[in-house]
């Protein structure tokens, strides 16, 4: 796919480019474009490294800088895409290569420019950057944006709808956050802001080190090298009352990191009895204590870190018993396993980075750093910064094993792939980081030992049961961080947070990083839950692609690619087809459909609501369907087939009742008539049909011993709430519903919700009835539209106001019932309609009203009663009728493609009138002298300019057309420059007079071709400029000049247009609403040329 650019720099004026000079180009699956990069890769000075200094006037060209080499044979090249020394946001690229060097396959975007294009450097990026920066300073300060430090600029272009824009990329700390500002170079104007934080929100010298850990929820954790060894932590209790602490004792002999302590990941330095939380790969910091310098205690022989007059008043203040143990020791965990699993994937690096492998680097963070809030943790490119949580009220001090493991993955992902922190790829970025958590935790819990391994909290967490979905504290993250037994996301159903998605057909631009991320949670888990794959093998997969062939700015649908891209590593499993196929399939459960997928997708709309999953397919013509097979997720399997003795219409739409608290994970796939299958899934956690609580009552009522509901009587309990669910009332959406109860409730209030969306709550957008007065002992109301059909709830209360103070809603002085509901919306009979309106010259738009069922897949035939003219749509497009008085017989015909052969079919006469002319002239021949057009060029280039010979003179119609053979290129600026008749010097300076400018030159296209030149089709017009007056050899004649866009047409096709030219003294008319109007004084031109498309 190409993107066709305009170069619209700040600071550049005058300069066009054609759509061949510079494209934008999607490379996936573009193999005619490959060739292209490969050829621009082998010129020289068109790769380049990031280095060399820039020549400040040199002309701007593309080039391609090499970022990095990954994977085996430099499988995987990344690279930027430079203006110059100046990169261009959005457009870093891969080739995946074989190991001939030929290119496989691409992804990102690219530009690819013409040998000889380059551009001047825009003049603001000529300014020092002390000049830079303080007009920037100024336009923050006047939009109202507060920072804290002066901020870090750099160079940049984008592209926008108009094309290339130069920018500059303004790194801002606020109060509350760090902000990459894009900033337009001229105005210095705000153009986009994107958040550049990503977060929640053995060697001589070195020792095994320990200390207490853990929070209110984990208990006390005693970290120890050896068992009993950290003696203080062990005895320790805040409250005599509290559980003795465990001791958490870990090693891995297999782990080369901190080998020399058996895998241990406690490691400190330790100089003449002073131990540091730093070694070459952690370096912990208490933020509150010293902001630069590595945490620091005096060690005895066991090297404990034990201070209990700072543990007692870290308890007291955060329930948290030391931060800065807990992070030093989480941190040393979590970086000890990506060095094993990294050095595994590239056995032969002998360096922490490689650009030809990976990337590690000593994790410095800063623990009790509550710069932007106390209850977030992130990584800032440089430091991880934990919070101290909200003093145990709803956060613990975030340097728990599942923040630190989500941040410190953070700066793995920075060092290595640099995925944005904003966008589909901050939501990979994230995602990476919520998966990290599970595989730490999951090497934790093979290697650790002591009693911490058989304590309450290590089981909680640990849980994993297959019948329990939503008690499985494993696939929870952040759960030990907070106070609720809750987590704060989720990887089973990512839904379960009430934000983030669970499949991708769900997805938003606007949602979060973090809820679009859910997408990607859930293929992990569903890798490892229906296709049996390790968490480890699971993890590596997604590291593997995170090192390989993730890149800034990547897609979901690009990660899917890399994803499985990586599947020949993975031999162990199964072969290389077979493991392609178990993540392809784990991809499209969640709807992410990578370009080299060999699976084909079905679109279909599926929900559940409550124990009721139901889909619908209308994406395949029901003619086209040869067989359907549904598999419910409960171990129901349903077929159909077309040589069965059952309508298809039953298969188009159904549903079933499932078992509640069950986690379904349903597929669908339909067999089309030329053996193409198509498979889609969707997953559901099922619930019982019940409110989610009851709503806060203040002096209840009871009186009422039954309602009725659409004349069914429903007896109640008399008690102030009740949840009727033995019955369900039908609600037929298509008509009133009548709700009756006894007339001593008349005058107070009644207020009728609808749980709509299925969720146990009722929300304010959900009453049908708001605190309605009764009268006569009855409420009557009709559904929403947006009501969809299937089982629901409604709750009726009857006596007081109805508030949402609470989220379960609030009420007082009242009596409440939630009843089961079933909404049905029956079919209504298939009836063929349309309305139509009818515009100028002949032009009548068609709006089909026909009453269908969408499900049964209606066809439509138009017949519009001329020429056999027709279309098949169900909205046709504009048709134009001939331009003559005519009577027209429009017909439609309605059909049902489910084999039912229902039809209906509808015409209607309509009647035309021929449409009047654009005709134009002077009003008096005899004023046809006084002052015409003399001369015209025309041109798109200034080296091009076309003489039009058939503009000198007039005649005495004051109006004449040219019909030529002038050609021009579509998309670019029309230019049309006149000099009007030999005119008396001191007339043509009254005419040109600013104050009271009595002269007047216009252009119109007629890009519609309807012969009419309305004020839309008019130049832009600018009263004081484009009008000079010119003598030569004592002859004066006014000169003006006035430029209009050419239209885009496809490449392949040419058109004719016209241009109207009209030069006019005194006008009496708006600019442009006198295309078709005659004239006293002037001249107006038509000139027919070719417009050509590129």
């Amino acid at each position: 796919m190409k993107k066709r650019l305009w170069l619209t720099l700040s600071g550049l004026m005058g300069v066009a480019l054609n759509s061949h000079a510079i494209e934008q180009y999607s490379l996936v699956n573009e193999s005619h474009v490959w060739p292209k990069i490969q050829a621009h890769l082998l010129k020289p000075n068109t790769v380049r490294r990031v280095t060399g200094k820039s020549t400040l006037n040199a002309q701007l060209k593309v080039n391609y800088r090499a970022v990095k080499t990954r994977g085996d044979s430099s499988r995987y090249q990344h690279y930027q895409v430079y203006l110059g020394d100046i990169p261009v946001l959005d457009n870093r690229f891969v080739l995946l290569v074989d190991k001939a060097g030929n290119v496989e396959q691409g992804l990102g975007n690219v530009l690819l420019a013409e040998k000889d294009f380059s551009i001047p450097r825009p003049a603001s990026f000529t300014l020092s950057t002390q000049q830079t920066t303080e007009k920037l300073v100024h336009r923050l300060r006047t939009d109202g944006v507060a920072f804290v430090s002066e901020p870090k600029l750099s160079k940049a272009f984008i592209l926008n709808d108009d094309g290339l824009q130069a920018v500059f990329v303004a790194n801002v700390i606020t109060p509350s956050d760090r902000v990459n500002f894009i900033v337009d170079a001229q105005s210095f104007k705000v153009l986009r802001q994107e958040s550049d934080i990503d977060g929640f929100s053995a060697q001589q010298g070195f020792v095994a080190g320990g200390g207490i850990g853990g929070n209110e929820k984990l208990g006390a954790i005693c970290y120890s090298p050896a068992p009993a060894s950290m003696q203080n932590c062990l005895s320790y209790k805040f409250d005599p009352s509290d559980s003795a602490a465990s001791e958490l004792t870990f090693s891995d002999p297999q782990a080369h990191l901190f080998s020399d302590f058996s895998g241990y990941p406690f490691v400190v330095s330790k100089q003449q009895g002073v131990c540091t939380l730093e070694n070459p790969y952690v370096k912990t910091i208490d933020y509150l204590a010293d902001k630069t310098r590595a945490s620091s205690y005096q060690c005895g022989d066991n090297n404990e870190h034990f201070e209990r007059t700072t543990v007692d008043n870290q308890y007291y203040d955060y329930f948290s018993y030391s931060g800065v143990n807990e992070a030093h020791f989480n941190a040393g965990l979590v970086m000890q396993y990506y060095h094993k699993l990294l050095t595994e994937i590239y056995p032969s690096q002998q360096t922490q980075c490689n650009p030809q492998g990976f990337c590690l680097k000593q994790l410095v963070q800063n623990v009790g750093n509550n710069t932007h809030g106390n209850s977030q943790a992130n990584w800032d490119d440089t430091y991880v910064n934990y919070g101290t949580g909200n003093y145990g009220g709803t956060h613990y001090y975030h340097t728990t094993l599942d923040i630190v493991s989500h941040e410190a993955s953070h700066a793995v992902t920075y060092w290595n792939s640099q995925l944005n922190a904003n966008g589909q790829d901050g939501a990979l970025n994230e995602a990476f980081s919520d998966i990290a958590s599970i595989a730490v935790f999951d090497y934790l819990s093979q290697n650790v030992s002591g009693s911490y391994k058989s304590s309450s909290a290590f089981n909680r967490k640990s849980l994993d049961s297959d019948t329990n979905h939503r008690g499985n504290r494993k696939w929870w993250f952040g759960w030990d961080v907070l106070y609720e037994d809750t987590g704060a996301r989720y990887f089973a159903m990512p839904s379960w947070d009430g934000k983030s998605i669970d499949h991708f057909k769900s997805y938003n631009p606007s949602q979060s990083i973090y809820e679009t991320a859910g997408v990607f949670r859930k293929a992990f888990y569903e890798l490892v839950k229906t296709q049996n794959w390790s968490i480890q093998d699971a993890f590596k997969l997604f590291l593997r692609a995170n090192i390989n062939c993730f890149f800034k700015g990547i897609s979901v649908q690009d990660a899917g690619m890399c994803l499985l891209d990586q599947a020949s590593h993975f031999s162990h499993i199964g072969s290389v087809n077979e493991v392609k196929q178990q993540i392809d399939t784990t991809l499209h459960s969640v709807g992410i459909i990578a370009q080299n997928s060999q699976l084909s997708t079905l679109d279909f709309d599926g929900s559940i609501q409550y124990d009721v999953v139901s889909y619908t397919v209308s994406s395949v013509p029901a003619n086209q369907i040869k067989a359907i097979t549904v598999e419910w997720g409960d171990g129901t399997i349903e077929r159909w087939q077309n040589n069965s003795a059952s309508a298809i219409h039953a298969f188009l739409q159904r549903e079933r009742l499932v078992n509640t608290d069950d986690l379904i994970r349903f597929k669908l796939a339909v067999l089309k008539t030329d053996n193409t299958e198509l498979v889609g899934y969707r997953h559901y956690y099922s619930r019982a049909v019940q409110a989610a609580c009851p709503p806060v009552q203040a002096q209840g009522q009871s009186s009422l011993s039954s309602i009725t509901v659409n004349d069914q009587q429903i007896p109640l309990n008399t008690q102030p709430y009740q949840s009727v669910l033995t019955d369900t009332h039908v609600l037929n959406k298509h008509v009133q519903q009548v709700i009756k109860f006894d007339s001593s409730l008349n005058g107070k209030l009644v207020s009728v919700l609808l749980d709509n969306n299925r969720d146990g709550l009722f929300s304010e957008s959900e009453m049908m009835v708001s605190n309605q007065t009764i009268n006569n002992g009855q409420v009557k109301f009709k559904l929403k539209d947006s009501t969809s059909a299937g089982i629901g709830l409604m709750r009726v209360s009857l006596g007081g106001q109805y508030a949402f103070y609470d989220t379960c809603g609030y009420v007082k002085s009242s009596q409440v019932v939630d009843l089961k509901a079933r909404i049905e919306i029956p079919e209504l009979p298939l009836e063929a309609g349309f309305t139509y309106q009818i515009s100028a010259d002949n032009r009548v738009t068609f709006t089909n009203t026909s009453q269908v069922n969408a499900i049964r897949q209606p066809s439509y035939t138009w017949r519009f009663g001329f020429d056999n003219q027709g279309s098949s749509k169900e909205q046709p497009n504009e048709v134009q009728y001939p331009l003559v008085d005519g009577s027209y017989t429009v017909y439609l015909r309605v059909d049902y493609q489910d084999g039912s052969g229902h039809f209906d079919e509808l015409s209607q006469q309509i009647t035309l009138s021929a449409p009047a002319q654009c005709e134009i002239g002077i009003n008096n021949q005899a004023n046809a002298q006084t002052i015409y057009i003399d001369e015209m060029h025309l041109w798109t280039s200034i080296h091009s300019r076309h003489f039009n010979a058939g503009s000198a003179g007039t005649n005495g119609n004051g109006y004449v057309k040219h019909q030529t053979n002038l050609e021009f290129e579509d998309s670019l600026e029309l230019n049309v420059d006149i000099r009007s008749n030999v005119l008396d010097e001191g007339t043509i300076d009254n005419l040109l007079s600013r104050d009271n400018r009595d002269v007047r030159f216009t252009i119109w296209l007629d890009g519609d071709r309807d012969e009419s030149f309305q004020v839309g089709e008019a130049n832009y017009y600018d009263v004081n400029s484009n009008y000079t007056k010119d003598c030569r050899n004592g002859e004066c004649r006014i000169k003006a000049s006035q430029s209009i866009r050419l239209p885009w047409i496809s490449w392949w096709k040419s058109r004719k247009y016209v241009l109207r030219a009209r030069l006019e003294e005194h006008p009496t008319v708006e600019h442009g609403g006198d295309g078709c109007r005659n004239f006293d004084y002037g001249e107006v031109e038509d000139i027919e040329f070719t417009v050509n498309g590129s």
